[in-house]
């Protein structure tokens, strides 16, 4: 199982990052969870999710879903040489990977708080 991110859907209003981080820590403590919301600079109401699983970072973004293995470099394209991981996934690297909220009696509490459903749990995969 693992958790399902249709950003499109998504109104960024931080509610499974909270949640999160109060299943991790006891408190509305943003830094602790595995779940970050993030907003684009340069595009106006453009945000997305990322979540760190076991191996890897799932990244949900309005052109769709992207999972990066974590510790993998992406091999080299027509566009040029490899590029190796980006600088700002490191705060990201250092939580905990979700662990589907493991012991909750009612499952991943960012699927039950999202107002939306933007958030999902999917059987099997990604």
């Amino acid at each position: 199982m693992s958790v399902n991110v249709d950003a499109l859907k998504c109104i960024g209003c931080m509610a499974c990052e909270m949640v999160c981080g109060y299943h991790r820590d006891d408190a509305f403590a943003l830094l602790s969870s595995s779940i970050l919301l993030y907003r684009a600079r340069e595009k106006k109401d453009y945000f997305g999710l990322v979540i760190k699983a076991e191996d890897a970072l799932v990244v949900a973004r309005p052109e769709g879903l992207e999972v990066n293995k974590i510790g993998v470099a992406e091999p080299e394209s027509d566009s040029g040489p490899k590029k190796e991981a980006d600088a700002s996934a490191k705060p990201m690297l250092l939580r905990e990977a979700c662990d589907l909220c493991d012991g909750m009696k009612y499952g991943p509490m960012c699927v039950k708080i999202c107002p939306v459903d933007a958030i999902s749990v999917a059987e099997g995969g990604e």
